[in-house]
């Protein structure tokens, strides 16, 4: 299976995600959500159920991705995030910035 698969309906885009998000897996996602903002996506949904794991680079192209992809009439939802991964964000303080919504 792929890293990443795509979903689209429109402006609409899902990208179910079935790796962990670290160093050796962000440059290719970053690449991927890069070209989604560029092609006009104003609604964007990451399927996290199949990540596991996360490191430092996997949170920091979450957040760049929120700070990008919010406001004006631009969404971003995570979704399925493992129990694990969405504690770790509570306790960053950043699941509602995210719109993380566990699994």
């Amino acid at each position: 299976m792929d890293r990443f698969s795509l979903e689209r309906e429109g402006p609409k885009v899902k990208v179910t995600i079935a790796t962990d998000l670290t160093a050796e897996t962000v440059p290719e996602l970053r690449d991927l959500l890069c070209a989604i903002q560029e092609d006009g996506v104003t609604d964007l949904a990451l399927d996290l159920s199949g990540a596991r794991a996360l490191d430092a680079t996997g949170i920091s192209l979450l957040v760049a991705t929120a700070n990008s992809f919010r406001g004006g009439n631009k969404n971003l939802a995570l979704r399925s995030v493992p129990r694990s991964i969405f504690s770790l964000f509570q306790t960053l303080r950043i699941a509602q910035r995210l719109g993380a919504q566990p699994e």
